[in-house]
């Protein structure tokens, strides 16, 4: 009797088994043609009720036409920027105030700061500045930190050389005089300029330091080639003189040397400044308040109040029902 009872119990099991996975595939197929069918109604719904989202949308257009003729057209661009007299954060602070200027409409203090005219100034909506970031520690820029998501993030690391800066303006034409001035704001600002005066000190002194070092180690290789006596070698068990120079490798700490200067000369010579502009702004074509942008951002909430209008007529009357 109990040989018998083992088998049996192993073959409820199986039978138990299969049954829960038939019902687990009756299951989800009727929850497949559940969802299948709400699916539809709301498309069969969606497709009764076209006239209240084309009624959206032509609201949506109309109120993006008279929102661009209310107010005055402006354009934005990026400026990409290298900070070569201290870190960033400075550096972006500086810009941070003009920013204000812009945001109070005190165009006098703009115009002073950035050396424009006060018509130009005018044309200044606001300035921003951002950092970029890199994700991964890899040396690739992976984004611009528009919405400060990362500032507080360890795991992301900040490039604290390189920055971006926005601008908006009412006239594109501004762009190219805005970069110059900039540049202009930063180059005279005591303190950074103090910071750049002696990075260039220190520049000068380690690029001297270099070229001395280059030709000591030259003079090094050439000396222990032509001076170093005849040297005793030892061939098939004998001792014999040989006049053969062991020559050291300097190739390495040689090409060392020559990437430090290179370095030090493009650092005097190209980023000498304050800062480096390395990507200019570029001249906007499409307003940012233009009637496409306007209605790309209308038409959203346009035609969710047209499914909330045409939900609350399809079921007014259990509404009205249930409110009893």
């Amino acid at each position: 009797m109990p040989t018998d009872s083992k088998p049996n119990t192993q073959n409820q099991e199986e039978i138990d088994l299969l049954y829960l996975f038939v019902r687990f595939g009756e299951f989800l197929k009727k929850a497949t043609i559940k969802l299948i069918n709400f699916i539809g109604s709301i498309l069969v719904f969606l497709l009764q009720k076209w006239y209240y989202f084309a009624i959206a949308i032509i609201l949506a257009v109309l109120s993006a036409f008279i929102q661009n003729k209310a107010s005055e057209s402006f354009f934005h661009s990026h400026l990409t920027m290298r900070s070569n007299a201290t870190h960033n954060q400075p550096v972006m602070s500086n810009l941070e105030r003009l920013g204000e200027y812009a945001d109070t409409k005190n165009y006098s203090a703009l115009s002073e700061e950035l050396n424009l005219s006060i018509e130009d100034a005018m044309a200044i909506k606001g300035l921003e500045t951002f950092w970029f970031y890199d994700i991964g520690n890899d040396g690739i820029f992976d984004g611009m930190d528009v919405e400060s998501k990362f500032l507080s993030d360890t795991s992301i690391v900040k490039i604290d050389s390189v920055f971006s800066v926005r601008a908006e303006v009412y006239n594109s034409v501004v762009l190219g005089k805005l970069e110059e001035g900039l540049v202009y704001y930063l180059e005279n600002s005591p303190f950074l300029a103090s910071l750049n005066k002696q990075r260039l000190s220190n520049l000068e002194a380690q690029f001297s330091q270099i070229e001395y070092e280059i030709e000591k180690l030259d003079s090094l290789q050439k000396r222990e080639y032509y001076t170093n006596p005849d040297e005793l070698r030892q061939k098939d068990g004998q001792i014999v003189f040989t006049s053969e120079k062991e020559v050291r490798i300097y190739h390495s700490q040689m090409f060392k040397l020559l990437r430090l200067k290179q370095d030090r000369e493009r650092d005097l010579n190209i980023y000498s400044g304050v800062v480096t502009i390395l990507e200019g702004f570029t001249v906007p074509i499409e307003p940012d308040n233009g009637i496409i942008q306007n209605a790309q951002k209308l038409i959203w909430y346009y035609l969710l109040l047209a499914l909330l209008i045409a939900v609350i007529i399809k079921f007014r009357k259990k509404i009205w029902i249930s409110n009893k």
